[in-house]
């Protein structure tokens, strides 16, 4: 039988399978001849595209120049608008091929006559529009056939006025995140004349992108999280302390501290290559202070990280931390009191940790830490009696209760204190560490440790206690006054050798651990000595503190006299400007000024018999009469 075609030339034409083909073919209701060896399609009933792809395929068939397989409202057409296209196509190609006026094919296909099948996909068709399908399908092809469900001139709320529109998202996009209703009541109190209805508002403000409506109402961060690309890093070029991340993070309980509920804090430094956390600390208030404990507690238990990433906290950029700059008066060759810019180091350069700072509260730039505050929050949190969740959907039915009696139940009791909530965290975190294995990226369903053992590198700095003690400590310019250097207004540290900067400014580096003493450097940096508090305090025992008071007196007096010691004196000839003004003019003996200032002696009466005596008195020398040197002769200075 002539202009039939089987299912294995279709499904060479199409480039699919004969299975994809078959369940075209029942899905769009292809008209087809039953035969031995299987089934063989009509190809005058086929749909237009197969058709075309039939001829295109070698099998000597025309293909019609007036229909066109795309353009421009077919490819950019969604697949349900596309699909309807087809489905019209074979409606117009039924009607050519069955020889009917085109009122009578109208009628036949409406009753079901003709394709039942089709008639349910495609549905009923007037005959004025059957009319324009065809006018249509003769002047642009399959482009004239493609319905425009999914667009418009104006998009969602065309009808708007750019006033309406910009008055809809004024009162929509806030961070109060208000209600479509409210925005519309708002517009229709601000813009009487307007005929937008609710529905209207509605479709329009729905229509605004997703990342400029999270921008406005949820937030940045929400927008970086939802909207922003991040980098995913290659987990497997890093070693074990290569970085090391850390964050603060609020614990889902709370435990009575001092008498008052609190929600404790936990700072952690996590090796990132493993996950595992190598120092912690928890706290009331987090600080720049936990962050120095819990870097402590990883670089003496394991070695100094390479590189630390923090986000940009206040915290994390603190001074103590990263080190600051500061001017101090400094004598120089050229100029008196200059101002010098002196850098004063950070607790991580000083150990040998470079610093890396991310995205402030951006999640995704410390994955893996964010991830083990999940785990702490599963396995810790909601364990230890003392649950509130992390927000409304979470809290428990029975929070308030842990702050007052609510509805006839009593208040409870049975919060954990804060030593045993810490000892209990720390517990928890060792088993996180040890116990629990990962099937993230790298870990290869190990445990923390383990990945963090087998990816230490040999080479591994660690610190001496001296160093880490210097670098806890924080410092500041300080001017040497009466001996001692004051801290915080209220304490005085003293070291006999603080004498020799006296009016001078010297680094002070104050210890965390203890505020008996504090290190004294010059203003490059480098340590001098250490003075200590209270040593010329009064006290209780007014006898010891004079002591003191005159051994440190005495000590500076010393000093002064073997720094004298080894100083050029002058010439005695030299002592005043009256001998160096002699000398320069050739007045060779020394002119002894006393004379012209003291009052003239008396004659004094001799004693008894002080006239008989046989002492001879020497001649006086000669006076010499200073000339002035510019009324003088040649012959004076001969």
């Amino acid at each position: 039988m002539s202009g039939m075609v089987k299912t294995a030339v279709i499904a060479a034409a199409l480039n699919k399978s004969r299975k994809g083909v078959l369940e075209r073919a029942q899905r769009e209701g292809w008209a087809f001849v039953k035969k031995s060896g299987g089934m063989e399609w009509m190809e005058a009933r086929l749909p237009l595209d197969v058709r075309l792809a039939l001829a295109e395929h070698g099998e000597n068939r025309p293909k019609p120049e007036a229909l066109k397989l795309c353009g421009e409202s077919f490819m950019p057409a969604t697949d349900r608008e596309r699909h309807t296209a087809f489905l019209r196509a074979n409606l117009i190609s039924e009607w050519e091929r069955g020889g009917l006026r085109k009122e009578d094919f109208i009628t036949l296909y409406n009753s079901g006559a003709l394709n039942p099948h089709l008639l349910k996909l495609l549905g009923k068709v007037a005959l004025r529009t059957f009319y324009r399908w065809e006018a249509n399908l003769k002047k642009t092809g399959l482009d004239g056939l493609t319905p425009h469900y999914s667009s418009s001139s104006g998009g969602a709320g065309e009808s708007l006025s750019d006033s309406e529109k910009s008055l809809l998202q004024r009162f929509w996009l806030r961070d109060s995140r208000p209600a479509i209703a409210k925005a519309f009541r708002l517009l229709k109190e601000n813009y009487p004349a307007t005929n937008c209805t609710y529905q209207t508002a509605a479709r329009y403000l729905k229509s605004i992108p997703q990342a400029i409506a999270d921008y406005h109402r949820l937030g940045r961060t929400a927008f970086i999280n939802k909207h922003q690309p991040f980098m995913d890093q290659n987990i497997w070029q890093y070693k074990s302390l290569d970085v090391v991340v850390s964050d603060h993070h609020c614990l889902d309980c709370v435990v009575m501290y001092q008498g008052r509920l609190i929600r404790p804090w936990v700072t952690t430094m996590q090796d990132y290559r493993s996950g595992k956390i190598l120092g912690w600390c928890a706290s009331v208030n987090p600080s720049s202070l936990s962050i120095i404990v819990a870097y402590y507690m990883a670089v003496i238990q394991y070695g100094i990280p390479r590189k630390l990433i923090f986000d940009n906290g206040r915290d994390y950029r603190s001074e103590l931390l990263n080190g600051k700059t500061a001017k101090a008066k400094v004598c120089t060759p050229s100029k008196l009191n200059e101002d010098e810019e002196i850098y004063i180091q950070g607790l991580f350069h000083m150990v040998g940790s470079e610093v890396s700072f991310t995205m402030p509260y951006n999640g995704k730039s410390k994955g893996r830490q964010e991830r083990f505050f999940g785990v702490l929050k599963e396995y810790f949190s909601k364990d230890i009696g003392s649950y509130v969740g992390g927000d409304t959907r979470e809290r428990p039915e029975d929070t308030e209760l842990y702050y007052k009696s609510v509805n006839g139940k009593a208040k409870r009791n049975d919060v954990p204190l804060w030593d045993t909530a810490v000892d209990a965290l720390g517990s928890v975190i060792a088993y996180i560490n040890d116990q629990m294995t990962s099937n993230g990226k790298g870990m290869d369903g190990k445990t923390r440790s383990r990945v963090f053992e087998e990816n230490l590198p040999a080479d591994v700095r660690q610190a001496d206690r001296e160093t880490l003690r210097f670098a806890l400590s924080k410092g500041e310019l300080r001017y040497v006054r009466n001996n001692v250097v004051r801290i915080n207004t209220d304490t005085l540290y003293y070291h006999p050798d603080l004498v020799r900067y006296s009016g001078r400014q010297v680094m002070v580096r104050s210890m965390l651990t203890t505020d008996a003493e504090v290190q004294i450097c010059d203003l490059s940096g480098r340590y001098l000595f250490t003075a200590i508090a209270g040593y010329l305090f009064e006290g209780d025992d007014l006898a010891a503190a004079t002591k003191r008071l005159k051994s440190a007196q005495k000590h500076n007096l010393l000093w002064l006299a073997e720094m004298g010691t080894g100083e050029v004196k002058a010439a005695p000839e030299y002592d005043t400007m009256v001998q160096v003004a002699a000398n320069k003019y050739k007045q060779i003996e020394p002119v002894n000024i006393n004379k012209f200032l003291a009052p003239p002696e008396e004659e004094l009466p001799m004693a008894a018999g002080a006239e008989n005596t046989n002492f001879k008195t020497e001649p006086s020398a000669p006076k010499r009469v200073l000339i002035n040197p510019i009324d003088a002769e040649p012959e004076a200075y001969l």
